[in-house]
């Protein structure tokens, strides 16, 4: 359980450390955290043959590995409280299935159900790091079909994108499937349940097949330091629920913002270009198309109007000057927060000032 819950997901992040990427423990975080929930909740339910122990330890495991996270270098959490119902939701239903995995060895001569929790555990960590490594190498009605990568999608959003609304049908799942195999356990030995927790996790898998969640973001690191190249592309639709209430949240939350308040007006736009700059940095859609029109629109309310073309265009000219402070505060935005190298974030920034200068 230590193994497979702690001790490998730790090593992976201990790997990413030196990786020449921004954040590139928040952008990888959703699979390496699912695994370390994964194989302790269900590997200790399954082992000790109690529901709640799998789930406490999972907990205690998810938070120590965000400690962890946090100590080399992970920028704060933007959505805490989406961060910890992923964790409880999937805890829950990772160790429900270690308890029906003991629930149905019970009767064996020694324990088998840790062992078959261990090879359920290996399979689902295999192609969940193999879809996280090699985007495409694998079908996408084989992941839907996984309650890691349910899980996976869930915690990743919590870290970078948008909480709680946009993972629902993932966070549904885990909780359907986690009610569905407790029944299971529940009415053992019969085996009638089986078919509704089977009908259950293919139903389940339909809603996140319709309904996915966000993709997993996708830093430009190669273009990132250069300084000009290419930006997302402005969003010419209307958002989703989801973004939209996300959208609403960020303006709501930019009132509140002190860097949105600096009495310098230059440094003002940097702060504001951020909003833009630094989703986009790590490619968070579907948020990062919408937030360059909201930073547009906070700069035209927020920039005397006689100076905003001169202001943008001094960023434009020359991102190196001023501070880019603020990109460590976004996460009271609700949005991904920036650490490290500040190159790559103000040439995001000087190409976010020329785009939107008319916007």
């Amino acid at each position: 359980m230590a193994l497979a819950g702690v001790a490998a997901p730790a090593l992976a992040m201990l790997m990413l450390v030196d990786a020449p990427a921004p954040a590139p423990l928040a952008l990888v975080g959703g699979p390496i955290l699912a695994v370390g929930l994964m194989g302790v909740g269900m590997i200790a339910a399954a082992a000790a043959g109690r529901l709640w122990i799998g789930v406490f330890l999972a907990l205690l495991a998810g938070a120590g590995l965000m400690a962890l996270a946090r100590a080399l270098g992970m920028p704060p959490l933007p959505h805490p409280f989406s961060t910890g119902l992923a964790f409880i939701i999937a805890s829950f239903s990772f160790a429900a299935r270690g308890a029906l995995f003991a629930r149905s060895a019970s009767g064996a001569a020694y324990n088998r159900g840790w062992w078959i929790a261990v090879f359920v555990v290996a399979g689902e960590a295999a192609m969940l790091l193999t879809a996280s490594a090699m985007p495409g190498a694998l079908p996408d009605w084989l992941l839907v079909l996984l309650p890691a990568q349910w899980a996976s999608t869930a915690i990743q959003t919590a870290l970078t994108g948008t909480g709680t609304r946009a993972a629902s049908s993932a966070l549904l799942a885990l909780a359907g499937t986690a009610a569905a195999t407790l029944l299971v356990a529940r009415l053992w030995p019969r085996r009638w349940p089986y078919l509704v927790m089977f009908t259950a996790w293919l139903a389940l898998s339909a809603l996140v097949w319709h309904r996915p969640g966000p993709p997993m973001p996708r830093a430009d690191l190669a273009i990132a330091p250069a300084p000009a190249g290419p930006i997302a592309p402005i969003a010419t639709s209307a958002p989703d629920a989801a973004t939209a209430s996300a959208l609403t949240r960020v303006r709501r939350q930019i009132a509140k913002w002190p860097a949105a308040a600096e009495p310098d007006a230059t440094q003002r736009a940097r702060n504001l270009l951020l909003v833009a700059a630094v989703p986009d940095l790590y490619d968070t859609e579907p948020l990062q198309s919408h937030l360059p029109l909201l930073a547009a629109a906070e700069l035209k309310a927020r920039l005397p109007a006689d100076q905003r073309t001169a202001i943008l265009a001094a960023i434009a000219a020359d991102p190196a000057a001023g501070s880019v402070a603020a990109r460590e505060t976004l996460a009271a935005l609700g949005l991904p927060t920036n650490v490290g190298d500040e190159a790559p974030v103000r040439n995001r920034m000087g190409l976010y000032a020329a785009r939107l200068d008319g916007q």
